[in-house]
């Protein structure tokens, strides 16, 4: 079985074609039960499933539960980027953003796993309130970008690919940023340090995509 490493350094060159395939093959990161954690340089170390911690609030699973299709959906777009842009600083932040969300990803389901072992999963809110099954279901999140404009997306060449697509990204990373204030004071410190590193890395990155979308405007 073809495995993706996307800690990987080298940048992915590929047809479309391969790019949906290995964008299929994305969508199999939520059904992994590695644990990851951030050490105090900032690095994600991983271990089994069987040994993460547990110690995941219900708004923390919440979160993770609609982060992880919002992550897998930048993942999607930053592979057909590498495959159709001719934009360095496009393919460069592409690849940055491939790099750094995966295990994210991978960590998030290690919460989810962990609360379903514990028997903690539930729809019900922090208040007592139940969580909407649309947003269960995967309804609109922040920043989501619908399937008629990734479609949209995927028939642009450079430079109009380079500018739509940093223009949804930009929403799309304005979307996590407002979402992850749910774990910003979780009682887990391993949440609070996940909503750090989105916080640090999306900020970073739309401050990048937003010079480089000033660039194409001004070419």
């Amino acid at each position: 079985m073809f495995t993706l490493n996307v800690n990987s350094p080298l940048r992915l060159r590929m047809p479309l074609s391969g790019a949906i395939t290995i964008t299929l093959g994305l969508m199999t990161l939520s059904a992994c039960t590695t644990s990851v954690t951030m050490d105090d340089a900032g690095s994600y170390s991983s271990g089994s499933g069987e040994n993460a911690a547990s110690n995941h609030s219900q708004q923390d699973i919440m979160f993770a539960q609609m982060m992880i299709p919002h992550h897998e959906q930048a993942l999607e777009m930053s592979v057909v980027a590498l495959a159709t842009s001719s934009n360095e600083d496009v393919l460069d932040l592409a690849q940055r953003i491939f790099d750094g969300q995966g295990p994210e990803i991978e960590l998030m389901q290690s919460w989810i796993d962990s609360g379903a072992r514990d028997g903690g999963m539930s729809h019900e809110m922090p208040d007592g309130t139940m969580m909407d099954d649309g947003i269960m279901g995967g309804g609109v999140m922040e920043g989501m970008v619908s399937d008629e404009v990734l479609a949209e997306l995927s028939t642009l060449e450079s430079p109009e690919f380079d500018r739509l697509f940093l223009e949804l990204m930009i929403g799309h990373h304005e979307g996590a940023l407002a979402m992850v204030q749910m774990i910003e004071g979780s009682d887990s410190a391993e949440a609070r340090a996940l909503a750090q590193e989105i916080t640090a890395a999306q900020e970073a990155e739309i401050a990048q995509m937003k010079l480089v979308l000033e660039g194409l405007d001004n070419a």
